[in-house]
């Protein structure tokens, strides 16, 4: 395949190829939802202009034989920013594979020397390229989950009637049990904790978000403009904003979103959240607000997923329950950033949802 060159993505030169190459690799269905992604990744990153290129591909004289996205964020790394990449759709025309095409670009991105903390949320092929190009294994976190209507839950999981009887009963008494927590979280005003809806984040917040990222030995940078862009801009998924404040001060925030209208699951998603390392009163309070307004929806459940000790064991008290399976999670290029060991532990990182690739792309589908 000495013919196939990969090469960084450029608009002018690759757009009208690579838009042809997205809808015959996804159809046309699929094509519709990701196109409005891709503008919205291409036309909106908040510094992706400043640090081409957003992804790379690779052609065959003026078509495009495959491509991967490689976004560009930063992250505090015991104390010190950090810029980083993350890797997402990697994508082979079908009539060119077999032919060691995704193998190269992979490779392609790990020989840039760029720092990949979070290739998430890939599918079985994917994954064992990127370990075949050299990423390492980072110990999987878990998503968590609480059923908020056991009978739809039970359905929509293909239990049997013997299992449904059984299970039903039991996330019904854990369903109401949850409710009366979280409603008496917020009846109780948790230590003078307010937690309010907010159409978007505002800029003069930046410096309390980084303060809350540097708490963390390695978190996600984020500010204004890149939660904006991430969650207000979406041009297909609906996220709703809670902050919350006491006396005056801003203490955290949580990012979810309603079951996607005609999605696989019937789920609400709590996809992002920060407060201060430990400030687990904090995210009680705002996580209390998410349940009884994802049950007031017609919810079926609520899933979350975090990497901190502590908030796992707030959403056992409500509750969550792992959810079946795990999430590959792969890097690259961290020696010169990360103890080994970190690899093993979850603990040192403040992962969410939101921080790599997942329904941003599809839309849910």
């Amino acid at each position: 395949m000495s013919e196939f060159a990969v090469v960084p993505y450029e608009e002018e030169k690759h757009g009208t190829a690579y838009m042809v190459f997205l809808e015959k690799v996804l159809g046309a269905e699929k094509f519709a939802t990701r196109k409005k992604a891709v503008a919205w990744l291409h036309d909106g990153h908040p510094f992706g202009a400043a640090r081409p290129p957003l992804r790379f591909v690779v052609t065959d004289g003026d078509k495009i034989a495959g491509s991967m996205g490689h976004m560009p964020a930063d992250y505090m790394i015991k104390g010190e920013r950090v810029p980083v990449r993350i890797t997402h759709d990697l994508l082979v025309d079908p009539a060119y594979r077999g032919q060691g095409i995704a193998k190269r670009i992979v490779d392609n991105s790990k020989a840039t020397g760029d720092f990949y903390p979070g290739g998430m949320w890939m599918n079985v092929p994917c994954y064992k390229i990127h370990r075949a190009c050299g990423f390492d294994d980072v110990v999987s976190p878990t998503t968590q989950t609480l059923v908020l209507d056991p009978r739809e839950f039970g359905r929509r999981q293909g239990l049997g009637a013997l299992k449904r009887a059984l299970a039903v009963p039991a996330l019904a008494f854990a369903r109401s049990r949850a409710l009366r927590k979280a409603r008496g979280v917020l009846e109780s005003g948790s230590g003078g904790i307010v937690c309010r809806d907010v159409a978007e984040f505002d800029q003069s917040l930046d410096g309390s978000w980084l303060s809350m990222a540097k708490s963390y030995d390695i978190a996600a940078c984020r500010d204004a403009a890149f939660l904006n862009w991430k969650y207000t801009r979406h041009p297909v998924l609906k996220y709703r904003l809670v902050a919350a404040q006491s006396g005056g001060s801003t203490r955290g925030y949580v990012v979810w979103r309603m079951p996607l209208e005609g999605g696989k699951e019937n789920r609400a998603v709590i996809v992002d959240y920060l407060v201060e390392r430990g400030d687990v009163e904090t995210l009680e309070a705002m996580t209390a607000k998410v349940i009884v307004e994802a049950r007031s929806c017609g919810a079926e459940s609520l899933s979350v997923m975090t990497t901190q000790n502590a908030a796992v064991k707030l959403y056992r008290s409500f509750g969550f329950l792992p959810r079946r399976g795990s999430h590959t999670w792969v890097i690259a290029n961290w020696e010169r950033y990360l103890p080994r060991e970190w690899l093993g532990r979850l603990e040192p990182w403040h992962v969410t949802l939101g921080d790599s690739d997942g329904d941003f792309w599809t839309g849910g589908q």
